[in-house]
């Protein structure tokens, strides 16, 4: 079973309700664009603009995965494959992808914000 290590932050379904009418691809501009020097010292930052489709944009590699020493875990593929050893072996890991997911939510940063309210206003 392959594991999933590019994770999207920003799901590809979503994304792609950004798309211009007849276009499968998203233009993005290149936050740390190359830089040249000019004669005399001068560095210019050159635009940089390009199109991608959805499977390279808004992902990072490992965001959501697991590590044991150089294992490395991906508890949703495991839970959501045929072999129910794996679902035993990951359940864990599983409850523990749900409340990072939760906390992902505006319910959720409301949460975490509560306990900073509360020392502030002595509560």
């Amino acid at each position: 079973m392959s594991k999933t290590r590019n994770n999207h932050y920003v799901p590809q379904w979503y994304q792609e309700g950004f798309f211009e009418v007849g276009r499968n691809t998203l233009a993005y501009l290149n936050m740390k664009p190359p830089q040249r020097v000019l004669n005399g010292g001068r560095v210019i930052t050159e635009r940089d603009l390009f199109d991608a489709p959805t499977s390279r944009a808004f992902c990072q590699l490992d965001l959501y995965s697991t590590f044991f020493g150089t294992s490395v875990n991906d508890a949703i593929r495991a839970i959501a494959g045929p072999d129910v050893g794996e679902w035993h072996r990951h359940f864990q890991t599983l409850f523990e992808y749900i409340d990072i997911q939760k906390i992902r939510t505006p319910k959720g940063l409301d949460w975490l914000k509560e306990p900073v309210a509360e020392i502030w206003t002595g509560r």
